[in-house]
């Protein structure tokens, strides 16, 4: 065991190694539920939605993780009691599964996110598409891979000849008052961890989301390993559980972007 420590700290590519694991275990889950029938309760809005799978694969990893890193704290997303904290300074941060709206609609667009944090900062990160079979693994300073092959953001220095993914949330805006970026082309996923990962892998260009901690801490060190830009920043009071604002973007137009996205939705951006 002494082996999966590292100056004190947990070793990360052993911690990925085993996150790439749970993440499977959950992905197995998943495409249970997904090719199956079955319920979903409402939480804060209609399109926030929870199934029993989203409760059974979040289940089946914080227990692997338990088990093999029995000292590091854990917050997960549907985790009723917060955080399970032992250590202040490593963590790992789990969404079990997002983009479960998709999920009760059968639409593919579905993923286990795993990230493991030390002092705060994402070290190395897992996001699996079980529909889809697609892993993205990312350890800093090695890099960011999907299904083994490395990926890197595409180039791009001008938002007319942008892809862009997400700009904030359908769930505030409700289509009203959104006004689309002048871009190339504008897609929408259902998933901030879809919309993230397609970033690092270079097949758009630019994301902006209101989001939570689990939906972004492993794709922050898979962006960052593929040669993205990404800052998120804290909605109010800073705190594990609220709500963050995300801007991602390739290096060529990530202040053009950013500005954009202060200019449009200012009234939705921390000050």
């Amino acid at each position: 065991m002494a082996g999966w420590y590292a100056g004190g700290m947990i070793d990360r590519n052993h911690a990925l190694s085993v996150a790439v694991q749970a993440a499977k275990e959950a992905g197995a889950c998943i495409t249970r539920g997904f090719n199956g029938t079955g319920g979903f309760s409402v939480k804060t809005d209609p399109a926030d939605r929870v199934t029993a799978t989203d409760i059974e694969a979040q289940e089946g990893i914080v227990r692997m993780l338990t088990e093999q890193f029995p000292e590091c704290s854990i917050l997960s997303e549907e985790a009723e009691g917060g955080t399970i904290a032992r250590s202040a300074e490593e963590r790992f941060v789990i969404d079990p599964l997002d983009g479960t709206s998709n999920f009760t609609q059968k639409l593919p667009h579905v993923a286990t996110s795993i990230a493991l944090q030390q002092q705060g900062e994402s070290v190395a990160g897992v996001l699996f598409f079980p529909v889809l079979n697609e892993l993205y693994t990312a350890v800093q300073g090695q890099g960011a891979f999907l299904n083994g092959e490395p990926v890197q953001v595409q180039s791009c220095g001008s938002m007319r000849d942008a892809y862009i993914a997400e700009i904030f949330s359908d769930r505030m805006h409700r289509g009203a008052g959104v006004r689309y970026p002048p871009c190339t082309a504008y897609r929408k996923f259902g998933s901030a961890v879809t919309a993230l990962a397609y970033l690092a892998r270079g097949s758009v260009h630019a994301v902006a989301l209101h989001c939570s901690l689990w939906d972004v801490a492993a794709a922050d060190i898979l962006i960052r390993e593929a040669g993205g830009r990404i800052e998120c920043s804290w909605n109010g009071e800073d705190h594990e559980r609220g709500t963050l604002t995300c801007i991602a973007a390739v290096p060529g137009i990530f202040e053009e972007f950013k500005a954009y996205a202060e200019t449009q939705y200012s009234g939705d951006l921390p000050r």
